[in-house]
């Protein structure tokens, strides 16, 4: 297991999979990349100057989620890295995985009840049903 995906969203529940996470990876020597995603600007909305600062702003609240996440790491020997993607989340991080060779993603679920669930679908079920390799989801 040489490379662990981290998604993270900013949301408190994601920090209790930082240490299934630390664990997975000192114990194997593993890589971390610690992966945000936002969803994408919605066309129509000004034409590209509303594009060009949406996305800038969509980037600057990734890059703070991600430090935030990536602070969680520091004072070990864990190698972490860092990745933004725009675009719908679940797509976003299975095709992180595959892009970037991880081998496990390690991720949070918000707990929806079954009737939001149902009607909705979660992040996380998507991705355990979709990805190429094995998740870890962390309640």
């Amino acid at each position: 297991m040489k490379k662990i995906l981290l998604p993270v969203d900013g949301s408190e529940s994601c920090v209790l999979a930082y240490d299934h996470v630390k664990t997975f990876a000192q114990k194997f020597g593993s890589e971390v990349l610690i992966v945000n995603v936002q969803d994408e600007i919605p066309h129509g909305y000004g034409g590209v100057d509303y594009k060009e600062a949406g996305t800038a702003k969509l980037e600057k609240n990734a890059q703070e989620i991600l430090e935030k996440a990536k602070e969680n790491f520091e004072g070990t020997e864990i190698k972490v890295g860092t990745k933004f993607v725009i675009g719908d989340a679940a797509s976003a991080i299975i095709d992180t995985a595959e892009n970037e060779g991880c081998d496990i993603i390690i991720m949070c679920t918000h707990g929806m009840s079954g009737r939001k669930r149902f009607l909705m679908g979660s992040v996380a079920n998507k991705v355990v049903h979709h990805a190429s390799v094995p998740v870890l989801v962390v309640r």
